[in-house]
């Protein structure tokens, strides 16, 4: 199963008002509400991994 299929069983567990933003912004970016959900996931796990790099491994 692909993160898209995963993501429709666990979009109803999210409160109505971010369900609201996510059918806004998938509106505007011309995509599903699952694939919003994809692209909003894959950049808050990037934005957590390079956060939990110590300082100084850029050059490693």
């Amino acid at each position: 199963m692909d993160m898209v299929q995963s993501n429709q069983l666990e979009i109803r567990h999210i409160s109505p008002e971010v369900r609201k933003l996510i059918k806004m912004y998938a509106d505007v970016n011309n995509c599903t509400q699952s694939e919003m959900l994809e692209r909003m996931i894959l950049e808050w796990d990037s934005q957590q991994s390079q956060s939990e790099r110590p300082p100084g491994d850029e050059d490693e």
